[in-house]
């Protein structure tokens, strides 16, 4: 889920060839309501994160990512596995999340869409990336300081 518009997330489904299709959360209401705005971005992007919602519409499963840290896709299709089989479990441990370290080909990508759709956010945003795990506790201090 983004905060894409229907037509930006359609260019996305076509250029990828995804075989399913995105959901769109233009006014943020869904993703204030996770608690997963990233105000840092683009006046505020949904933080990458995965949920695991059962058809009762219980949440058995949790992870808030980063950017650059994300939980590992085996455990998630692990416990999506051993969920299919007992339908009442949850995940209630924390999970372990990776450094993520793009390769060369999403790199590419990267920079193919900040020259032709970014802004000087998406700019800003990737030439700090090596900064990132000093600039965002600096700014958690900055604003408890506040």
């Amino acid at each position: 889920m983004s905060i894409d518009t229907p037509r930006q997330s359609q260019a996305v489904v076509s250029e990828m060839m995804l075989p399913f299709d995105l959901l769109c959360d233009v006014d943020k209401k869904v993703i204030e309501l996770y608690n997963l705005v990233n105000s840092f971005e683009h006046g505020g992007i949904a933080r990458p994160a995965i949920f695991i919602i059962n058809p009762d519409g219980k949440i058995c499963y949790r992870s808030l990512d980063d950017k650059v840290y994300r939980v590992d896709l085996t455990h998630v299709l692990n416990f999506l596995k051993a969920h299919y089989d007992n339908p009442d479990l949850t995940n209630n441990e924390s999970v372990d999340k990776k450094w993520i370290i793009p390769a060369w080909k999403t790199v590419r990508q990267i920079m193919k869409n900040m020259i032709f759709r970014g802004n000087r956010a998406d700019w800003k945003h990737y030439g700090l990336f090596p900064l990132k795990p000093i600039i965002i506790p600096l700014k958690k201090m900055i604003k408890k300081q506040k």
